[in-house]
């Protein structure tokens, strides 16, 4: 007789990380690939934050935390916000987490009932749909439009019908790295608190952008969820260290949720996070890096027949339109894989409808991989 087996887990793959888990196969066999497909940086945390944390652990028992966090790591998270955002925020609204995939799980479960219809843009970060299917929620995908940059806008928005209960957005966004305008993110603010809609906002990616800085929800209002992660600007994807900044009527439900669903975020990373808050120079340079890549993509993607990208303007990803090569992105990232030595990702995962004609590449790697990537790309597509 068969055992039962829970719904909950039939969501679909995340096709980056099947692709990293092959391409780590192959590299350990002695393959020679350069890494478009997977969103982190080449780098790891500074120096002097791993020197502390070496430190640190020949004589700190490292045992748990508070379920939250500790009480030094959210006052700074607090003095970032101030200096770097000009908002005042009460370090009692932060919530430390189990990467951003941590936080998102906790609030989503305090704000959310299951059922409840969850917006968000296609394409997007194909997480938040699995983990609002896992958690029994319904997400409703906007086929967002390239030129409103793939982000979702009030006109869209009102088309939905019923209201969704939520709605997220990311600003910079992941795959497209696309930014809304400050004055669109203003409106949709007061749209969602108007509508009772409780908004999620992903800004993982708000420290790294080229142009204008983007703005965080809290300027607007204090109804959102808003989720942060130390992967990104700060180089710590390994540690798996998030946070979320909680309406005060919300804090207290996540706590309960954390006590027992994680006890507590992992001691060390949160005395290495502390540290690397204040290597803002080191980190900094990681951008500098980034941009440089973008603007080699941007020159050489055209060479291979890639021509029709978004305009990144913060995260590191570059996502393009492929229609004009392939109608199956899938296959011909597989053929890119095996006969060029590049790793890209399709993008299906992170679009249901239209990812078989896009794909994404991140450009979070070192310069040389970068360029050499390129020119493999370049010569491969002659032939």
């Amino acid at each position: 007789m068969a055992l039962k087996l829970s719904s909950r887990s039939d969501i679909p793959v995340f096709h980056v990380l099947d692709i990293l888990r092959v391409v780590n196969e192959r590299v350990a066999a002695g393959e020679d690939i350069i890494h478009f497909e997977y969103g982190q940086p080449s780098t790891g945390a500074p120096q002097p934050a791993l020197d502390y944390g070496a430190e640190l652990m020949k004589s700190n028992s490292l045992g748990y935390t508070v379920s939250t966090g500790t009480p030094e790591i959210k006052a700074r998270i607090a003095k970032w916000y101030g200096d770097r955002y000009n908002v005042d925020l009460d370090p009692s609204r932060i919530v430390i987490t189990v990467g951003a995939s941590g936080a998102f799980i906790l609030s989503w479960l305090a704000v959310f009932e299951e059922g409840d219809r969850i917006a968000m843009a296609a394409p997007g970060y194909p997480a938040y749909r699995n983990i609002l299917m896992a958690l029994g929620m319904r997400p409703v995908e906007i086929q967002a439009k390239a030129e409103n940059d793939f982000q979702p806008t009030i006109a869209e928005l009102e088309k939905l019908s019923p209201k969704p209960d939520g709605l997220i957005i990311g600003n910079p966004a992941n795959p497209t790295g696309t930014m809304i305008d400050p004055n669109n993110l203003r409106e949709i603010c007061e749209w969602c608190d108007k509508n009772g809609v409780r908004l999620i906002a992903d800004e993982l990616y708000q420290e790294i952008y080229y142009d204008r800085k983007p703005e965080t929800v809290l300027k607007h209002t204090q109804n959102a969820v808003v989720v942060n992660s130390f992967s990104k600007y700060f180089s710590m994807t390994g540690w798996r260290l998030g946070w979320a900044v909680l309406p005060e009527d919300v804090v207290d439900r996540v706590k309960r949720l954390a006590e027992s669903l994680f006890v507590s975020p992992p001691a060390l990373s949160q005395h290495v996070a502390l540290k690397a808050m204040d290597c803002t120079d080191i980190l900094d340079g990681y951008v500098d890096t980034y941009r440089k890549n973008l603007n080699i993509l941007r020159e050489m993607l055209p060479q291979a027949g890639i021509t029709n990208f978004t305009d990144v303007k913060g995260a590191f990803y570059l996502y393009a339109d492929i229609s004009n090569i392939t109608n199956d992105s899938s296959e011909w990232c597989r053929k890119v894989l095996d006969e060029a030595k590049i790793a890209i990702t399709p993008g299906i995962d992170f679009d249901l409808e239209r990812g078989l004609q896009t794909i994404r590449m991140s450009f979070a790697g070192d310069t040389k991989d970068v360029e050499e990537g390129c020119r493999r790309l370049i010569e491969w597509s002659k032939k």
